[in-house]
């Protein structure tokens, strides 16, 4: 036989998810990046953002939690920091690629 939760308990397990969520929860930006000429461009933004490489011209700085994912029309990129996604999409439209964003 199982006992019903307690109106207490509902109360006090929906407090703590939302303490932990409100920890851990953080926005997130997104580019993509269509058609690109070459393939390369994910693995040098892994390089980049593991510290490996560096992205000549436009000042973009090491984004720690950037994030790649490739599909068949173009790939992915997606971090935390706006600004600094800003500053890496204004580097593809630099090299002329053609990105749709989400801020």
């Amino acid at each position: 036989m199982s006992e019903k939760p307690s109106a207490r308990r509902v109360v006090m397990t929906k407090s703590v998810a939302r303490q932990w969520l409100l920890k851990k929860a953080k926005p997130e930006y997104r580019i993509r990046v269509f058609n690109p000429a070459t393939k390369d461009y994910p693995s040098v933004l892994r390089g980049f953002r593991d510290g490996k490489l560096r992205l000549a011209g436009g000042g973009v700085k090491p984004i720690p939690d950037l994030g790649v994912k490739e599909d068949f029309e173009g790939f992915y990129v997606w971090s935390s920091d706006r600004e600094a996604l800003k500053t890496l999409e204004q580097w593809f439209s630099k090299r002329g690629l053609e990105t749709n964003w989400i801020w």
